[in-house]
């Protein structure tokens, strides 16, 4: 990869994968070194052909899958924990101005992996449908029906939010 395209792609996809990155490990540290570490290796490896968003999210998840296996950790599928976000210096409100997309954003981190990974994977990196089965391993049908369900849950956790006056 040619410097001058390294510097577009690198543009154009880091703050979508930081934030992605940040949604995966929960820490502002950590997801820059997801980032960089995704970055380096598109650097040192992609050869072209297919998708680059969806390779550079295949190398992202990967490289956090890594991450919690050097450290010996189990990653809980059904917890996230967003005061850990919260503590990095207000990192949502550096990235997000608005202050519905962070409530979004928030409501999304509370969702189980795979409902959390099939949005990201929709609304930042913008793969298909087909592209998200892939990487997943189940079919494009199966991604529709979990982006189904979780919009609905994050309609209901907006909504209970909205009721609680947050």
């Amino acid at each position: 990869m040619e410097q001058d395209e390294f510097t577009t792609v690198y543009r154009q996809f880091y703050r979508p994968l930081y934030v992605y990155a940040l949604s995966l490990s929960g820490n502002r540290s950590d997801a820059e070194d997801l980032v960089q570490s995704t970055f380096l290796k598109a650097l040192l490896s992609y050869e072209g052909g297919g998708s680059l968003r969806y390779w550079l999210t295949k190398v992202l998840k990967n490289e956090y899958f890594n991450l919690w296996k050097r450290r010996n950790r189990l990653v809980d599928e059904g917890s996230f924990d967003l005061s850990l976000i919260r503590q990095e210096d207000h990192i949502l409100d550096d990235l997000i101005q608005d202050e519905e997309k962070r409530l979004l954003l928030e409501a999304i981190t509370t969702l189980p992996v795979h409902y959390k990974e099939v949005l990201l994977d929709s609304i930042y990196f913008h793969l298909s449908d087909e592209e998200i089965g892939r990487s997943m391993g189940i079919t494009k049908e199966n991604v529709r029906q979990i982006r189904s369900r979780a919009k609905k849950q994050v309609m209901r956790l907006l909504e209970v939010k909205d009721h609680e006056g947050f």
